[in-house]
């Protein structure tokens, strides 16, 4: 047994304990929620309750291996504890009861990219890009469609806010959703959203609350902010029937509305659940005191929140956070390369600097000037790993070894071969999805191809496939055939074959992992790994870890010693298209709560005052979450350009002078400057 009273403070503690009944744990940046979770799950167990008994939801599997993992090195017992995301227990429950709504068994899930082909599909029969206005884009259409289900509102109710230049689509963009959602079942496909849609229409039933009710006494949910209305509602069914249900978030790190989730879950929590405790995790193990004085200013004047006030467990008052100004993009650019530099150079070394922005094309300038200077960085974002080719075109031809109606990876598995283009791999998709079985896919429809141009390397994909089919091989096995298959192709695509090897040869490693390939292709889909080593020089002993630099969003759970947070502008942070909705401002101030504490010990934040938008050159204004009184108090105003050198705000009173005109006056000046009248 572990005395958890001595690894625990007061309110991690309370938490804990606190295990009948409805639980909100506000738990502020850097107060150690893990901890909480993990001890939580151990003092269950230790209580004797049934580890199977006890379901955890996050959302990424990391996290929910981390809290599962470390509870299990204090007890074994807490392996047997069910854990993972949202969407992988989605998957799982409609693997075994989706029967009982009519999913066939057998169906594949799609990744993004395949999601957007199928609905660029469904477009396309539909008619909608023959139309003499502009369509939106497959990727926008995905969007679109998934935050309706997500947030569960109209396609026209997402245009309104989002997307008020495609107003005109809504009634076309309905019809599209409708007809992407019949696509799906009849291909037996079903997508990211799906897998939460229907595991909410599967726990709707009698039969399957009494089954849930029976299986899980105790729920808890990781990162609740970040739910959205369907993930809300299947909480509160796993949780009816015992009514033990644990929620952890931060109210205040709220920061992905544009991927449908609902600040107002973690917010209606109480209401909810009458009864329930609220216990606030106000220590933070992270920062100094100095950066959390401004993380808690920041959050002073919104108005939907939780009150709480973060104190550093460290004891450390720290340096107060810089503001610096700079007259332009290039000056602030060459300024932050040198502090990082001169950092370096007094012992922190890059790995634990980071600069964060909003967007990611703020930090352009600052990439240029830190290539010439020779200092390595990373940026996170880009194509991600199973977004490349070469991977996608290699599990394409897993998919179609489960799913032998899956006609999009069919298509792009026969357009490898040489000869065939889209119209020959029309015609043969249209035969393949026509044959009863995979085996008569492989013996009749591959077979009549012989003699044609392109008949020799459809007999090659044939021997693999038939190969491959062999279910007494394992999942390894699988991946190594078409790897083999796949090696020539590889290297005939691609001058940079040899970069791209390495990550198949990692997606090999992952494979041997896994029993079923239903169960590789579905993990892949929902949660995949997304840094591959494409692209990526190998490092030697002796090289230094890069500096990060990262938007803010991205950077969300990390920390390190040092950030610079650039382009503190309004339009900038708040973005400008949030400036019409309060829930949106609101947003964009909790996505720089987010970034602030993400510092250790040293926060830069910077602006530069001579803009350029769209060619003209304007002034930018501070942004108004720094621009406050209380805010500025904070912070240590320095740099190469003083607060009252900047014409930044309007708050100094316009002057009297002499001479004025009136504005018929000014109109004539203009028009003799300008040489005509103006328009």
């Amino acid at each position: 047994m572990i005395d958890i009273r001595e690894r625990l403070n007061a309110s991690q503690l309370q938490a804990v304990r606190a295990t009948e009944g409805p639980v909100l744990v506000l738990a502020g940046a850097g107060s150690g929620k893990t901890r909480v979770i993990e001890y939580r799950v151990l003092h269950l167990v230790q209580s004797n309750v049934n580890p199977s008994s006890i379901l955890l939801l996050t959302f990424t599997r990391k996290a929910a291996r981390e809290m599962l993992s470390r509870a299990s090195q204090h007890d074994p017992r807490c392996k047997s504890v069910d854990g993972g995301t949202f969407h992988s227990f989605a998957y799982k429950t409609l693997k075994k009861y989706g029967k009982t709504i009519g999913l066939t068994e057998g169906f594949s899930v799609l990744d993004e990219g395949d999601a957007e082909e199928a609905i660029h599909r469904c477009s396309t029969r539909l008619g909608f890009f023959d139309k003499e206005k502009r369509f939106p884009r497959k990727d926008t259409l995905r969007s679109i469609i998934s935050m309706s289900i997500n947030k569960a509102v109209s396609v026209g109710d997402v245009l309104k806010k989002e997307y008020p230049h495609f107003i005109e689509f809504a009634e076309d963009i309905e019809k599209l959703r409708a007809t992407y959602a019949e696509y799906k079942l009849k291909k037996n496909y079903i997508d990211y959203d799906d897998l939460l849609l229907f595991l909410r229409l599967l726990l709707d039933t009698d039969e399957m609350k009494a089954r849930m009710a029976g299986r899980y006494r105790y729920v808890m949910v990781d990162e609740y902010q970040d739910t959205n209305k369907l993930q809300g509602e299947i909480t509160a069914i796993l949780a009816e029937p015992h009514r033990n249900i644990m929620v952890v978030g931060d109210d205040a790190q709220c920061i992905y509305g544009f991927r449908g989730s609902s600040h107002e879950n973690i917010m209606r929590f109480p209401d909810q659940y009458p009864d329930c405790r609220v216990i606030k995790l106000e220590e933070n193990y992270r920062s100094t005191q100095s950066v959390l004085n401004v993380a808690n200013t920041v959050l002073e004047n919104m108005k939907n929140k939780y009150s709480k006030c973060l104190v550093s467990a460290r004891n450390v008052t720290g340096a107060r956070p810089q503001l610096l100004f700079f007259r332009d993009a290039v000056e602030e650019a060459e300024c932050v390369a040198s502090k990082i530099k001169e950092l370096r150079d007094e012992g922190t070394t890059l790995s634990h600097q980071a600069v964060l922005s909003r967007s990611s094309y703020i930090s352009i300038p600052l990439q240029a000037e830190l290539a010439r200077r020779n200092i390595p960085y990373q940026t996170f974002g880009g194509l991600k790993f199973y977004e490349t080719a070469h991977v996608k075109d290699v599990m394409a031809h897993l998919k179609v070894l489960t799913n032998p109606k899956d006609e999009l990876s069919w298509n792009r598995v026969l357009m490898l071969i040489d000869g065939v283009g889209p119209r020959i791999s029309d015609r043969l998709v249209a035969d393949i999805l026509a044959a009863p079985s995979f085996v008569d896919i492989v013996n009749d429809v591959f077979e009549q191809q012989q003699g044609r141009r392109f008949g020799e390397g459809a007999a090659k994909l044939r021997s693999v496939l038939n190969t491959a089919y062999n279910e007494s091989i394992n999942v390894g096995a699988q991946l190594s055939l078409v790897l083999e298959y796949y090696a020539p192709i590889l290297k005939n695509r691609f001058d940079d074959w040899h970069l791209r090897n390495n990550d198949l040869e990692t997606l090999r490693q992952i494979s041997m992992r896994y029993d079923s390939l239903e169960d590789f292709l579905a993990d892949f889909a929902i949660e995949p790994p997304e840094r591959g080593v494409w692209r990526v020089e190998p490092e030697t002993p002796e090289e230094e870890k890069p500096l990060t630099l990262s938007t803010i969003h991205l950077a969300k759970g990390l920390e390190w010693d040092t950030v610079f947070l650039l382009g503190l502008i309004d339009g900038v942070l708040p973005v400008s298209f949030s400036l019409d909705y309060e829930d949106e401002i609101e947003e964009e101030q909790r996505i720089f709560y987010v970034a602030i504490t993400r510092a250790k010990n040293n926060l830069f934040l910077t602006l530069h005052h001579e803009g350029n938008r769209g060619g003209i050159s304007q002034f930018n204004k501070m942004s108004r979450f720094i621009d406050t009184p209380n805010v500025l108090s904070k912070l240590d105003v320095t740099g190469p350009v003083k607060l009252s050198d900047v014409a930044l705000t309007a708050s100094e009173p316009a002057e009297d002078i002499a001479i004025s005109y009136d504005k018929e006056v000014l109109l004539k000046r203009l028009t003799d400057y300008l040489g005509k009248k103006p328009s």
